[in-house]
């Protein structure tokens, strides 16, 4: 139709929601919200294909794959839609397209795991500037999901501040805290040397080895830990704000043992279908449990900005490309998947795939 645009893909990532629908492993929550088939890949970078709705062919484009009410055609919009929080539309499975969260998710849109074409609303469109590199664009989308999750809790500058996990979520997580918040102390738990070193390169503070989780950990938040007859040890003080990275039950219930009383936990981590948690740290340290979905437009010192903005203002500070790779073709799919569930131990941060000649 007139409205939409044609983009070619030329980069695009796999994500850890990805490889839940591959193996199943996802909740059945979201199954009356998605389309299937449909094609995967919702992290893109993509050329515009032909001039339409005010794009022009050959210009480059980070997608942002919600799909709202703008995008559905539904008007008036829903209530979180007309505010900017377009990954909280009620209406994903109504409108003009087929049900889908988001690009990647929906039989109508296509996705960026082709090599063919997907089609995109205008407004889910960022142009992308010539001096950004395409795998740092790539890399836009779950920036954009850190740059929300870090400024709806806005750490105070002399809390501490904890992130459990240290793949591309949890480091995207420190970098936006360390950049775009008032953050003072930033401790990350990052399991393999690479994750290590880039944690401390995107602006933690310091970084502790997940086996140090009851060790060392306390120790630095300033606590001691005590040990039940059963269950993981008792922590009576911890962190203002703990952010979830990983999305398993383990590491949840670590953050609500690890946030002080009175504390934040916020999941950023997309969570598996079996969590089974142990809620008594939640209920008698009175701590607040969050979820971040996704991107929005931010309230940012004052000012309306959409999280893809804030994102693609800070990727040429942090080299966000240096965190891309590797890339493979379409056809070697199964190396591809592979490298995205080994990329921790591999040492990789953000594998892709990359459809350019």
């Amino acid at each position: 139709t007139p409205q939409w645009v044609r983009v070619k893909p030329l980069l695009s990532g796999i994500c850890g929601s990805d490889l839940g629908t591959l193996s199943s492993e996802n909740s059945p929550y979201f199954s009356p919200i998605t389309s299937p088939p449909f094609v995967m890949g919702h992290e893109v970078v993509g050329e515009v294909v032909e001039d339409n709705a005010g794009f022009r062919a050959g210009e480059r484009v980070v997608l942002e794959p919600a799909l709202g009410c703008a995008v559905r055609g539904i008007d008036p919009p829903c209530s979180y839609c007309a505010s900017g929080r377009h990954g909280l539309c009620l209406h994903v499975a109504r409108g003009d397209i087929s049900p889908g969260i988001q690009t990647g998710f929906c039989r109508d849109t296509g996705g960026g795991w082709s090599q063919g074409t997907l089609v995109a609303h205008p407004s889910q469109l960022h142009l992308i500037p010539d001096t950004l590199s395409d795998e740092a664009a790539v890399a836009i989308e779950p920036l954009a999901c850190a740059v929300h999750a870090a400024l709806g809790a806005a750490p105070a500058p002399d809390d501490t501040t904890l992130v459990i996990g240290a793949g591309s979520v949890g480091l995207f997580t420190v970098t936006t805290l360390r950049y775009l918040t008032d953050a003072g102390r930033i401790i990350c738990v990052a399991k393999h040397e690479r994750q290590r070193n880039e944690a401390l390169r995107l602006g933690a503070t310091e970084v502790v080895h997940p086996r140090e989780t009851y060790t060392k950990l306390p120790e630095m938040l300033g606590t001691t830990p005590y040990i039940p007859e059963l269950g993981k040890p008792v922590v009576m003080g911890g962190a203002g704000k703990v952010f979830e990275c990983v999305g398993a039950a383990g590491t949840m219930e670590d953050a609500l043992r690890l946030a002080r009383p009175g504390g934040e936990v916020i999941l950023v981590g997309m969570p598996g279908a079996k969590s089974t948690l142990d809620l008594t740290a939640l209920w008698y340290k009175e701590v607040r449990l969050a979820g971040s979905y996704a991107y929005s437009v931010e309230n940012y010192r004052g000012e309306k900005t959409s999280s893809f903005q804030l994102a693609l203002g800070i990727a040429p500070e942090i080299d966000l490309q240096t965190l891309v790779g590797p890339g493979f073709r379409l056809q070697s799919y199964r190396e591809a998947i592979a490298a995205a569930r080994s990329a921790g131990s591999e040492g990789h941060i953000k594998v892709v795939f990359d459809h350019r000649s």
